[in-house]
Formats: C-alpha cells, structure tokens, sequence
C-alpha cells in the first residue's frame, strides 16, 4: 500500500471510529473553521484539508485548491455569511463533493446572498 493510500485508510478509519463525516478542529460557530474531510478530486478519494471562512459583504465567494501531496489537498473556501456553524460546514461540504470543475487555483462564483 501506498503512503497516500496509508494515509486516506488512516483518516478513513477516523472518521468511521469517530461516526463523523467531518473532523472540525474549531469551536463552533466561528468566522474561520478547519475541517478534514474525503471527497473526489482528479478521478480519485482525497482527503480535503479545508479552511472556511466568512467573507465580507460585497467580496467574491471562491473555493481556491492548492497542490496536494500524499493525497492531502488544501483548500480556501470563503463565503458570505455571518458565521461558520455545522449546517454551513455540511453544505459546504456537499458543494465541493458535487462541484464537477475543481482545480488547482481559485474558482469565484456568484453571490451566496441575496
């Protein structure tokens, strides 16, 4: 087994240990949270390392994705919102597992508010 596959196992485990489908290592609610989860990037499981955090009124919402290594991607998402909670971290989640474009870079999209 590889590293990467050693340490996707490794945090899979966790999570189920855990009966989680995130690992947040921020008190909630909160302006910028940490979160760990799986999902699909480039035809495979990674495990995202995402910080998400709330952006200003008027400011662009965007997902930006760096290089990875060992099956481990950094993610930035910033979104309108007053604050972080565990619904926002859910749909947030939902949306990067469904989001069929990602890529290394910075992704802007349209108003989250109305």
């Amino acid at each position: 087994m590889s590293k990467e596959q050693e340490s996707l196992e490794s945090f899979r485990t966790r999570l189920q240990n855990q009966g989680a489908e995130f690992i947040c290592d921020t008190s909630l609610p909160a302006i910028s949270a940490s979160i760990f989860f799986l999902g699909p990037f480039a035809g495979e499981t990674v495990v995202w390392q995402m910080t998400l955090a709330v952006i200003k009124s008027g400011e662009t919402p965007f997902i930006e994705i760096q290089q990875g290594s060992k099956g481990v991607y950094p993610v930035s998402v910033g979104l309108a919102l007053p604050a972080i909670d565990e619904p926002v971290i859910k749909k947030t989640i939902i949306m990067m597992r469904n989001y069929k474009r990602l890529a290394i870079g910075r992704i802007e999209f349209g108003s989250m508010h109305t």
